[in-house]
């Protein structure tokens, strides 16, 4: 095999405010999606909850039924190759009020566009694109 496998889930977060904006966190001049592993005996629902609230003190989270996307990639780390499976959600919150973890040095609620112009992996641009056509053909 020659590597080892994780999985986790998280959330990905929008906004209204006369625009739909999802929710990235920043992490050394990064920004990804509130994600964690999943622990065992969580189901992804779990893990993705308990994440989004760690990560940024969300808690009170509209789950969009029927969203959920799963991304796989590779990366190393402490000279290991590591599989990993993310699966996420789609929620809406009523607030973009955000209480970040120490282990992220900020956040920024940012329109698809905006993600599309900033964000560097092809995969999450991809699932923001997904979300954005989910959320506008459903008209939530």
């Amino acid at each position: 095999m020659g590597y080892k496998t994780e999985k986790s889930a998280g959330f990905l977060v929008f906004f209204r405010d006369g625009k739909i904006r999802y929710l990235f966190l920043k992490k050394k001049g990064k920004y990804d999606i509130p994600k964690g592993l999943q622990q065992p005996g969580e189901d992804e629902l779990t893990t993705a909850l308990r994440e989004l609230g760690e990560e940024t003190g969300l808690i009170k989270i509209k789950v969009i039924p029927f969203f959920k996307k799963t991304i796989e990639y590779f990366y190393r780390w402490k000279g290991m190759t590591i599989k990993k499976k993310v699966v996420y959600f789609l929620g809406e919150t009523e607030s973009d009020q955000v209480k970040i973890s120490a282990e992220h040095d900020g956040y920024v609620w940012m329109t698809k566009e905006e993600i599309l112009s900033k964000i560097a992996y092809r995969n999450l641009k991809e699932l923001v694109e997904e979300a954005d056509r989910f959320i506008v053909k459903l008209n939530w």
